[in-house]
């Protein structure tokens, strides 16, 4: 997974030398554009550690998934509940004919299961906590409800800045429709809601601004009478949050992970100028 982001660079390189001798601008410099899209993710296993008053103990190899909305007409197009799912959404601007930058989000959810087992190193040493110990570095914990629940739900929100880069492959002689293949990058913040309850303390729960993240991106781009779009794309990158809240009401306690993600979305939006 954590090639993804170079094979789709590789892919890049390869559409550029088969389109330059014939690839032609679909005149759009000055353009604005908008998207609304659903996606999938899937992430590399991490290690996290988590810190505060008593305890300093990393869990490694740990699993996570994504957690898609099963499909229904109120969730995915009533406009009170469409950010429920893993969506996207992004504001644009065509600098040139093929080459535009843009402003988004990503809202992914990433969910860790429970019930599994993963290494554990370091210290536990609280009044009372059942879980107090030395774990040296062949020491195991079973992610059982009562010692962690760990997601970011609400969700693992990539909130970035982002420029593509696009390559006409074929457009009908009347122009009403089009096909092109894109791809480019871009970086930002990650703002999780994460859903945390650390050795049965109190549930956190809040937006915070955590970390960072990076990424590549190809895909294809399907227009119909210039204005309306269709496009789908493969994103890979990585996410490294080294301040990540597992408390409320402002406790020092903070958790951290970095991981590659991948991610597949489609989308349909709107073209236009003022």
């Amino acid at each position: 997974m954590r090639y993804t982001v170079g094979l789709i660079f590789f892919a890049l390189l390869q559409t550029t030398a088969v389109l330059a001798q014939n690839s032609y601008a679909q005149k759009q410099k000055g353009d604005f554009f908008g998207y609304w899209g659903y996606n999938r993710a899937a992430f590399t296993k991490s290690n996290i550690t988590f810190t505060g008053k008593g305890y300093d103990f990393t869990l490694k190899d740990v699993e996570a998934y994504d957690r898609p909305t099963p499909f229904s007409f109120a969730d995915y197009f009533k406009p009170a509940n469409i950010t429920i799912p893993q969506y996207n959404i992004r504001f644009g601007y065509y600098i040139r004919n093929n080459w535009n930058v843009s402003f988004g989000t990503d809202h992914m959810k990433y969910v860790m299961p429970q019930n599994g087992v993963v290494p554990i190193e370091g210290v536990i040493n609280q009044p009372g906590n059942p879980f107090n110990g030395v774990y040296d570095a062949n020491s195991t914990i079973a992610l059982q409800d009562t010692f962690l629940t760990f997601e970011h739900t609400d969700g693992l929100n990539y909130v970035n800045i982002a420029t593509e880069y696009f390559f006409d492959l074929y457009t009908t002689p009347n122009g009403k429709f089009g096909v092109s293949a894109f791809g480019g990058g871009g970086l930002g913040a990650m703002i999780p809601k994460s859903n945390v309850q650390l050795m049965n303390g109190e549930r956190n729960d809040v937006f915070h601004l955590a970390g960072f993240g990076l990424h590549a991106n190809a895909g294809v781009y399907l227009s119909f009478w210039r204005h309306f779009f269709f496009r789908t794309q493969a994103k890979g990158g990585l996410i490294s949050m080294p301040d990540i809240l597992t408390r409320p009401n402002d406790a020092p306690d903070r958790a951290k992970q970095n991981f590659w993600f991948d991610m597949w979305d489609f989308a349909i939006g709107w073209n236009w100028r003022f």
